[in-house]
């Protein structure tokens, strides 16, 4: 089992690089650059329910192995078509700067390991619908509490993972507006 641990803390770094600070860097160079600014703010509003997940992993939520999943494949649509507040479709990139090249180049990256990560969280899945008692999926928790030891260390876990319930309800209006809009 301490293989596999060490595969979900490379998951969890590689998550933090490419999929927040990568990111945060692209939106804050792409301020002044609207066509890269857009996309970056589509996969902000996207990649919202990753930080649900590390939520409801922290207060050990079993439903966190679902948004997890569900994150991943938002993720790649997102970024492929758009949300509620701005529709992507129809609208190419096609580079004439550098920063919109990194764009490019980082959104194949981040959808590709988005995809690759549907597949490899399937099994994950059924922690949420049974027991997550197995060795398996109490792993999942340690990266996430490690953060909140960090970063919340007043904070019982309890109501770390009650807030994230709250937010996975702001979210789901998001998404139910992003499939209105984006129906056709």
């Amino acid at each position: 089992m301490s293989f596999y641990r060490t595969l979900i803390h490379a998951d969890f770094v590689i998550a933090v690089l490419l999929l927040v600070l990568i990111p945060l860097g692209l939106l804050v160079a792409s301020w002044r650059t609207p066509s890269v600014r857009d996309r970056m703010l589509v996969y902000w509003r996207a990649s919202a329910l990753l930080g649900v997940t590390v939520y409801l992993w922290i207060g050990e939520v079993q439903l966190g192995f679902v948004t997890g999943w569900l994150a991943r494949a938002i993720i790649p649509l997102a970024l492929w078509r758009g949300d509620a507040l701005t529709v992507l479709r129809g609208r190419t990139l096609l580079p004439q700067s550098r920063l919109e090249e990194a764009y490019q180049d980082w959104s194949r990256i981040a959808m590709v390991y988005s995809l690759l990560g549907i597949v490899y969280m399937l099994p994950l899945l059924a922690c949420a619908f049974g027991s997550d008692t197995a060795e398996m999926c109490q792993a999942w928790y340690i990266p996430p509490q490690t953060y909140a030891a960090w970063v919340h260390p007043t904070i019982e876990p309890i109501w770390l993972g009650r807030y994230a319930r709250v937010a996975l309800g702001l979210y789901a209006a998001y998404l139910i507006a992003s499939a209105y809009r984006l129906r056709t």
